[in-house]
């Protein structure tokens, strides 16, 4: 593996207009795009900043669709081996959503869910390690969790990828950040933090559930804001400034949601 087991090192949408997301992203991202077949006879389609992979676009499933279920980001934890993290999800209070299974010759994945029910994505690298690109405009910078009940969740991430969380605040509210210290072995001056979490805002509709947030550095999170409402996107929350820079929630013109943030100088 390129990157250490248990780092969020991928991230892809399923939507129901692959077409339209992928002009919409590739415009306010400066994105190019690439089709890729696939063994269920679609194409997937990677996505690159400056020649690097950044993430990946897919088509929602039909029966998705028909549900009503949104369209979304989907964060991905890198792990050694992703059915023995399923395995162990049970044991640790979550679910597994889809087992494990081979992505032709890339990879393999499952997709398992924590106490609180916030799903995401196991890769198991192969061919396809992962993004290539981190934490520079128009690449994934962050992954968030938002829940429902963060007690029953953080020892669900502690226990299967070995994350060590550490209370702070943003914005004068509570958050928890996750390390990962076998990134760096916990040495002096280097970054460990991987994800973050808090607790689901007030405000946020009863019905929606525990989620996993996608955050993408941008250099000016005002104008991100602004493409995005004139592509036909719109504006979820903010722009609002923190110690980390200024970001802002949207929404692609399909309902995906996904943050922006332009970070401080």
């Amino acid at each position: 593996m390129r990157y250490p087991n248990g780092l969020p090192g991928w991230v892809d949408l399923a939507t129901p207009d692959q077409a339209g997301a992928t002009a919409f992203y590739c415009e306010l991202f400066g994105w190019t795009a690439e089709d890729e077949p696939t063994d269920a006879g679609t194409t997937y389609t990677m996505l690159r900043k400056d020649g690097r992979l950044v993430a990946g676009l897919g088509p929602q499933p039909p029966d998705q669709q028909s549900a009503g279920v949104p369209s979304a980001w989907m964060v991905y934890v890198l792990v050694g081996d992703a059915g023995e993290v399923v395995a162990a999800t049970p044991d640790a209070g979550g679910s597994v959503v889809v087992p494990a299974f081979d992505v032709m010759t890339s990879g393999r994945m499952a997709v398992v869910a924590d106490p609180s029910g916030a799903v995401l994505g196991l890769w198991q690298p192969r061919e396809h390690q992962g993004a290539e690109l981190f934490n520079v405009p128009g690449a994934f910078s962050w992954a968030e969790l938002q829940t429902r009940d963060i007690a029953a969740a953080l020892p669900y991430y502690e226990e299967v990828f070995g994350w060590r969380w550490e209370a702070t605040d943003v914005g004068g509210s509570p958050y928890v950040v996750a390390h990962l210290d076998a990134k760096g072995e916990a040495a002096e001056g280097v970054d460990t933090s991987v994800a973050g979490a808090m607790s689901t805002p007030p405000g946020v509709p009863d019905e929606a559930p525990s989620v996993w947030g996608v955050y993408f550095t941008v250099t000016d999170c005002d104008a991100a804001v602004a493409a995005t409402t004139e592509a036909g996107g719109s504006l979820v929350a903010g722009p609002m400034d923190i110690d980390m820079g200024r970001w802002a929630l949207l929404a692609d013109p399909y309902g995906a949601m996904f943050y922006v943030i332009a970070m401080a100088a």
